[in-house]
């Protein structure tokens, strides 16, 4: 039961460090060699600057990234992997190719049902 219970606690210590949406996706592109802001901007649909900038913030906290500002007009900052980031980058290849895999197969990602417009929930 211990190990178990420590397994988890690793799970949960790395979804904290590199989990949810965005995240893997980030270091997908970095690895790539997309480092600048706008560029992964561009790159990653469905993001917002806010939230990149978030998630951005996130991986440098965890020392996954280290950010790089130059002194230039207009400045210039640029995202690299830190050794703690390549060393996650065989689980986001993994990822990758389990992901590319389900594809391939047609696993589709069920959608929950909406819920009706205007309807009231019971007080009790």
């Amino acid at each position: 039961m211990a190990k178990q219970k420590k397994d988890t606690q690793a799970l949960e210590y790395c979804m904290d460090m590199i989990g949810g949406k965005w995240k893997p996706v980030i270091l997908y592109h970095i690895s790539k060699g997309t480092n600048r802001f706008n560029k992964l901007f561009a790159e990653i649909e469905e993001i917002n600057r806010q939230m990149l900038s978030k998630q951005l913030k996130s991986l440098e906290k965890y020392g996954i990234l280290d950010r790089t500002l130059y002194g230039e007009i207009p400045p210039r900052v640029e995202y690299t992997l830190t050794p703690l980031g390549k060393s996650l980058l065989p689980v986001v290849k993994s990822m990758t190719s389990w992901g590319q895999k389900q594809m391939e197969e047609k696993v589709e990602i069920p959608v929950a049902p909406e819920a009706p417009k205007n309807q009231q929930l019971p007080l009790f």
